[in-house]
């Protein structure tokens, strides 16, 4: 079995799994994907760096019927982290509410033939004192 992950977007280190974006230096906006000319202001002076692994919900939906090769239901997140807004995947059944705080990180979406489809996704991170 082979395993596929989504491009070079994503940093891992240990069980850490960050970003990679660009940040503008000239107006201050934030891309993921990273790109090399700002879409804002159309500047070519982007850094290139990585967000945290913590982030919020800001809008979800559960999907009941999807496109082969995933597995149904699955959720679909907009997550906010650090200044970035992406769609990704819900490691739950359940669409969190939004604001729900969330941990990214990534996991199997699904599979075609003997290839394992991985990318980021995101997983609710527990309120203290709650298991």
């Amino acid at each position: 079995m082979r395993k596929m992950i989504g491009g070079d977007w994503i940093a891992q280190e240990g069980h850490t799994t960050a970003l990679k974006i660009s940040v503008c230096r000239r107006c201050a906006a934030r891309w993921f994907p990273p790109r090399e000319v700002c879409s804002t202001c159309a500047s070519h002076d982007l850094e290139q760096t990585t967000t945290g692994d913590r982030g919020v919900a800001y809008a979800s939906t559960v999907v009941r019927v999807g496109a082969p090769p995933f597995r149904v239901p699955y959720v679909l997140s907009y997550v906010d982290i650090d200044g970035v807004r992406l769609l990704t995947h819900f490691d739950d059944v359940h669409a969190p509410a939004p604001g729900t705080p969330v941990r990214l990180t990534t996991g199997q979406l699904g599979s075609e033939g003997d290839t394992e489809l991985w990318s980021h996704l995101v997983q609710p991170i527990a309120e203290e004192g709650t298991r």
